[in-house]
């Protein structure tokens, strides 16, 4: 075959990659695009008319849903919850990753399977008998009932302690030569070669702490503690869903996330290339 056809037989290639790429990410932000738009439409407007383009542009779900919920209050919930417990799990990953990392101890390798075999039970398993434990701890109705079931996180530390297996051993050891404890080398060494790591998995917890509905639902009996997202069953009646205050409400929840994300995108995809869990 020519060169000339081979130019052209890759650049078709890459070119129906592109094309199928660009359909999928279409695809996958058609909810989204449906979302901006009914926050902005009129109750009558939301299944007629265009789907993306409101035919009336209304700020009525917006002032529903600073009339009608503490938004202000549950929004501030959640950024306090979500921060701390997103902290805590980054914390504790970061110790029990280093440990299974660089530590020869008994019992390591069936401590480690029980932190995978957490990755496979459906936390609603566990959310009767965590509860009891929390109420018999007095923490029912508290932010501290909320963020201390969750702290550890099983994929944190998996994820996290195959970042720190690249990390070379004689960066470690050299370290120790220099006088650092273990606590110095874990710090100096390991973290900071895996911030990006940490900003990636950082986020995903934090999305899904934010994101949480049923545990915070169970243990928050006061309204005035209760997350964003309890906000979004507060709009639907017996038989029917008000549409338009519902989807501000969720345009109004993915704006922090959507902000650190478009911040800190490139450590995300970075993150994954140094943890050797490579496609």
């Amino acid at each position: 075959m020519k060169p000339k056809q081979l130019k052209l037989k890759d650049y078709f290639l890459e070119t129906s990659r592109h094309t199928i790429l660009l359909v999928i990410a279409f695809a996958t932000l058609i909810p989204i695009l449906w979302m901006f738009a009914t926050s902005f439409k009129t109750p009558a407007d939301v299944f007629a008319g265009s789907l993306f383009l409101p035919s009336e542009f209304s700020l009525d779900g917006y002032i529903q849903v600073f009339r009608d919920i503490p938004f202000s209050q549950w929004f501030m919930n959640s950024t306090v919850i979500s921060v701390i417990q997103t902290g805590g799990q980054l914390l504790i990953a970061i110790c029990a990753a280093y440990a299974f990392a660089n530590f020869n101890f008994r019992g390591r390798e069936p401590l480690f399977f029980f932190v995978l075999m957490t990755m496979m039970i459906p936390p609603q398993v566990a959310m009767v008998p965590t509860y009891m434990i929390i109420n018999e701890m007095g923490l029912v109705n508290t932010f501290a009932g909320v963020i201390l079931p969750q702290l550890a996180s099983g994929y944190a530390i998996f994820l996290l302690r195959q970042a720190f297996l690249t990390v070379p051993k004689d960066l470690g050891d050299a370290a120790a030569i220099d006088g650092c404890n273990q606590l110095q080398t874990m710090w100096h060494v390991y973290v900071r070669l895996s911030v990006t790591v940490l900003v990636a998995l950082g986020l995903i917890l934090f999305v899904n702490n934010w994101n949480d509905y049923h545990w915070p639902l169970l243990v928050l009996k006061d309204k005035d503690l209760q997350t964003l997202p309890i906000a979004f069953v507060q709009f639907r009646e017996e038989n029917d869903l008000d549409w338009v205050p519902t989807m501000a409400v969720a345009t109004l929840s993915i704006l922090p996330i959507l902000a650190i994300y478009l911040v800190a995108q490139r450590k995300f995809v970075e993150g994954f290339t140094h943890t050797g869990l490579k496609g």
